[in-house]
């Protein structure tokens, strides 16, 4: 087990509010706290708050929240140990989990990622040394790949006999079953010399036997695929001679998913994160030689479109992204729809070309940087690059109900972004480009927003929000003043449970006194996730004063509101004549309520 004192130390060094602008680059200052749009959920409003005073989070769409750890877990998919590992590091307190601290699915994973790194390692000596690689070298070379690029970015060869990984894993103890769950290696039914395999499993679901497997990739070179923590979780491949499928990727595996991951990413994430830009190219080799050149903030999806996943990763990192595809018919289709999904993720999109037909691999090595440079500044608008495109289909003879048309694709990508002032000026610029009326369009615009298209996202939908216990307004405040300060649950004289009227408040007050020292996060960690959703909601708002004395003030008024209640009841019952006539009751009934109403309460009973 981790030691609780590491987790602690680990905990107060790092700083919240740090952590998730690495993520949430848009979270601004809000009073002592800071707050933006949630990225566990689509929203406009901004409900993500993250208190630094408490260290904590808390979205009031989704109800997500917790602490650092919680934070990495949820974005970065992580179990405990390993993001408490993960920020260790950040803090420089290194903490690696043994086996025995994860779960059998972690250990699968750890076991999977293991596995692959040792591919990477294997395949890379391969294409260094073996005279089986001499063609994959040459054709490297002739490519422009220094060999201090494969080295840095662990290019390999994956030799055609077969087994060859498989055989060498296995010696390293791996075992048959892993390797196939790894998308290393695959049944030996099907697949020709630098073929796919078929799957690693029967019909029967059976383990799979090594004799009956042979390597996922042969005859290829192989490019590793990093995490944008930097594990390697897959594999894309170049088959050698005339092999098909030309490009190869690694199968979908409990560790990789080409949906999810983008190539290049890892490797230029420092300068991303940097420029808060990126720039989408299409092939593995394009990257490659981008990288080479410099612009390290290149990557490039695999062999597939940008998919919703691929959106909300760039939007962890960057702000702008510029796709550079190819300006047949096929490259700006796929081009539209990626640059689409990233309007939507609130990411500003432009796209480049290349001139001549050119990949950018063939336009650095040809022309050289400068070149590439001066394509990235041409790049257009995601709208203007439609219009022109949409236009330039029509050869020139744009008709009415053609320029309608148009206008009505436009303006529906120019609906989806955030921004009122940016659809504005893109529609103002949409009608100069159609010699149309601007006031048209914007009426367009008006019902077309009746009828809003259906949007792709990454990130979920909108929750429905979960359903939190109501509090008064005075049993808020006294729950604010507890969980800020635990310590103060711990007296019944200073506040009991008698004081609090909702069953959730009693529940909150209870778990801050079971969790003692270990303080509010740990206490709100044993409730319910109804109750747990409130107390964190309440932990990450502002607290107005000292906890101490808006304890002793909120409770004090708590107290005479509930005196109030029992003593108007009673006078309530003396006026109908169920009672006999009381001075008594009705000098102390006229005393608490000048009290309740100086005090501004009296409208709240």
């Amino acid at each position: 087990m981790i030691a609780e004192s590491s987790v602690e130390a680990i905990r107060e060094r790092v700083d919240i509010a740090d952590l998730v602008r690495e993520y949430v680059p848009n979270l601004r200052r809000a009073g002592r706290s800071f707050k933006a749009c949630c990225p566990f959920h689509q929203e406009r409003t901004p409900s993500f708050h993250v208190n630094p005073e408490r260290q904590i989070f808390h979205c009031f769409g989704c109800q997500k929240g917790g602490d650092a750890f919680k934070f990495l877990m949820e974005l970065e998919h992580l179990s405990f140990p390993e993001a408490v590992a993960k920020l260790g590091e950040r803090v420089g307190i290194r903490i690696a989990p043994t086996e025995d601290q994860l779960g059998p699915r972690e250990r699968e994973l750890l076991k999977a990622r293991e596995a692959l790194a040792f591919a990477r390692e294997f395949y890379a000596k391969v294409l260094a040394t073996a005279p089986e690689a001499a063609e994959a070298r040459r054709y490297l070379d002739a490519r422009g790949l220094s060999p201090e690029m494969r080295q840095a970015y662990g290019i390999g060869f994956a030799p055609g006999g077969g087994s060859s990984l498989l055989q060498a894993a296995l010696r390293k103890g791996y075992q048959p079953e892993l390797l196939a769950k790894a998308g290393l290696a695959g049944s030996r039914e099907g697949g020709g010399r630098g073929g796919p395999v078929g799957p690693a499993h029967g019909v029967s679901g059976e383990r799979p036997d090594a004799r009956r497997l042979r390597d996922f990739f042969r005859n290829r070179i192989l490019f590793p695929i990093a995490s944008v923590k930097g594990e390697t979780v897959g594999f894309g491949a170049r088959a050698m001679g005339d092999a098909q499928p030309k490009y190869l990727n690694s199968p979908d595996t409990p560790v990789f998913s080409k949906s999810r991951v983008l190539y290049g990413l890892y490797e230029g994430l420092a300068e991303v994160r940097k420029s808060r830009q990126a720039l989408l190219l299409e092939g593995y080799m394009d990257v490659l030689a981008a990288h080479q050149f410099g612009l390290r903030t290149a990557a490039a999806p695999l062999g597939t479109a940008v998919t919703p996943e691929h959106a909300a990763l760039l939007k962890r990192y960057a702000d702008s992204v510029i796709f550079l595809f190819d300006p047949d018919a096929a490259g700006s289709s796929a081009a539209l729809r990626g640059a689409t999904l990233l309007l939507e993720q609130g990411l500003s999109v432009r796209i480049a070309t290349v001139p001549d037909g050119l990949d950018p691999d063939e336009l650095l090595h040809r022309d050289g940087r400068k070149a590439l440079d001066a394509a990235l500044a041409k790049a257009e608008d995601l709208p203007e690059f439609q219009t022109a495109r949409a236009l330039a289909g029509l050869k020139g003879r744009a008709g009415a109900e053609d320029k309608a048309r148009v206008a009505r694709e436009v303006l529906e990508t120019i609906a989806k972004a955030p921004d009122e002032v940016l659809k504005s000026e893109w529609t103002r610029r949409l009608a100069q480009r159609l010699e149309t009326d601007y006031e048209a369009l914007v009426a367009q615009q008006r019902k077309g927003a009746s009828a809003p298209a259906p949007r792709f996202r990454a990130q979920a939908p909108a929750p429905s929000p979960v359903k939190t216990p109501e509090l008064s307004q005075l049993e808020r405040m006294v729950l604010q003043a507890v969980l800020a300060r635990p310590s103060l649950a711990a007296d019944p004289v200073r506040v009991g449970d008698e004081d609090l009227a909702s069953e959730a408040g009693r529940r909150i007050l209870a778990a801050l006194r079971l969790a003692g020292e270990r303080g509010a996060l740990a206490a709100i960690e044993s409730l319910s996730l109804e109750d747990a959703a409130l107390a964190r909601g309440l932990l990450v708002d502002q607290l107005p004063g000292d906890p101490d004395a808006l304890l002793a003030q909120k409770i004090e008024e708590l107290r005479t509101v509930k005196r109030y209640r029992v003593l108007n009841e009673r006078y309530m019952r003396m006026a109908a004549g169920e009672l006999a006539k009381d001075a008594e009751l009705i000098a102390e009934h006229a005393r608490l309520r000048k009290v309740l109403n100086d005090r501004r309460l009296l409208n709240r009973i």
